[in-house]
């Protein structure tokens, strides 16, 4: 697999066109990325969180943030079509609003989004382990333990160098499909399997879906990692629509898909007591101890792998802004390809985070600020539709529906007293780019 290889190839060579040359991109590569991106870590950590929120309408709420995704994908392919590059998001919001304290802000949002991403997944790296292979009496302590082990393992692995990611994403991606698949199949087929906790009895009110939708919209945000490689994408024109649609629709059919088995073999009841490691506490149900140690396992291989790709693409972005004059020169700093600073920062703030937060307050968190960052790049495309060729009220339908999905998830956050310290957090979180691009300036 050469991905990785071509990633770093476009960082070190920008103004290098290898779209057509032997290293070059077709529809499966784009569309791998995009499913590695989307499906793992995210469904592993979330979908607890889901199932309490929104209990039998749990796959209506996946279903919501499906769309919200596809019709950002939408925006997403056009941008990537007329502006190719290495920078993904970050090019295409400068490009629709120029240098500035606004585009700044915008671009360390999405480093501190991903910061917060990485700081879920390794909470729920954390969560099966420490539920899987240690006592109980002790899973507070090993819980801390494997979190930051895992960080600071995988953050050396990035630092060794990129060919090291490499070879250990293929597997990752690999067997955490693997085990998901086994997991649906093995549900499916087994005896017990009932549909009534998914009938509309059991449903929440709608602003309690879309809410929920919105909580786990970190588990589709993965689509856009695509546009980081469009520039070396072959035939763009016509692989990179199939690809971010498709990655998208196919994690839409996995989820429902994966969302009946567990309703269909655990009660509300059991879904919440082990809210922390769901998909282990369903598979044990129709296949054994064996089930739950499989997946856990599958939790552990996917979410090492969306902390290791995320390390691998979120440590670059400090350089990127730095060379848009949106963050201090030391972030260029380069040694052999790898970009330490950068990775050394993230790591730390992942850790201060993952220790004194829990996984709502992560997890809303990093949902809005996805969804924010994607409703300005609906706005920057449509800005940018007379160059793109975007209709244009795609573009101002997919960001009103970012914004109300948003502000949904802020007032139901907010009528809840369980979660509504994360608010503050959340506040936090949209308030610190501007500040630091301020005192940056």
């Amino acid at each position: 697999m050469a991905l990785i290889g071509n990633v770093r190839r476009g960082i070190e060579n920008p103004n290098e066109d290898i779209s057509a040359g032997p290293r070059a991109l077709g529809f499966l590569d784009a569309f791998s990325i995009g499913i590695g991106g989307i499906v793992g870590g995210g469904i592993f950590a979330t979908l607890g969180l889901a199932t309490v929120e929104s209990r039998g309408a749990t796959f209506i709420s996946f279903l919501i943030g499906g769309v919200v995704a596809l019709l950002t994908a939408y925006s997403y392919v056009k941008l990537s079509i007329a502006f190719p590059s290495k920078g993904g998001t970050v090019t295409f919001i400068n490009r629709a609003f120029g240098p500035g304290l606004f585009s700044g802000s915008l671009n360390t949002l999405l480093v501190m989004s991903y910061v917060v991403l990485l700081a879920v997944y390794a909470y729920a790296f954390a969560n099966y382990a420490a539920a899987t292979f240690f006592p109980k009496d002790d899973y507070a302590f090993w819980h801390r333990v494997l979190l930051t082990g895992v960080m600071a393992a995988l953050a050396l692995v990035n630092f060794a160098g990129p060919a090291l990611v490499e070879k250990s994403e293929g597997f990752f991606n690999f067997s955490k499909l693997l085990i998901l698949l086994a997991f649906v199949v093995a549900g499916l087929a087994a005896s017990g399997l009932t549909f009534g906790r998914l009938g509309p009895s059991e449903w929440v009110p709608v602003p309690q879906m879309v809410a929920a939708g919105m909580l786990v919209f970190l588990s589709y945000e993965g689509f856009e990692l695509i546009a980081n490689v469009s520039d070396q994408v072959k035939n763009r024109e016509r692989n990179l629509p199939l690809a971010y649609y498709g990655s998208v629709a196919t994690a839409m059919v996995f989820y429902t898909l994966i969302i009946i088995v567990v309703l269909g073999h655990m009660t509300f009841e059991g879904v919440e007591a082990s809210k922390g490691y769901t998909l282990s506490a369903a598979a044990e149900i129709f296949m054994g101890r064996f089930g739950f140690v499989l997946l856990a396992v599958g939790a552990i291989l996917a979410t090492a792998s969306a902390i290791n790709a995320g390390l691998f693409g979120a440590s670059k972005l400090p350089f990127m802004l730095a060379k848009a004059h949106e963050a201090q020169e030391v972030y260029e700093t380069e040694v052999k390809g790898r970009y330490p600073v950068g990775l050394f920062v993230i790591t730390a703030l992942v850790l201060l985070i993952a220790n004194f937060l829990n996984l709502h307050s992560l997890s809303a968190a990093t949902s809005t600020g996805f969804i924010l960052i994607f409703l300005m790049v609906n706005v920057a495309c449509a800005r940018l539709a007379a160059v793109t060729g975007a209709r244009k009220w795609v573009c101002i339908a997919g960001a009103a529906v970012c914004a109300v999905a948003l502000l949904i998830l802020l007032v139901e956050t907010g009528r809840n007293p369980e979660n509504r310290k994360d608010l503050w957090f959340i506040g936090g979180l949209m308030v610190l780019p501007v500040v630091y691009q301020a005192v940056y300036r």
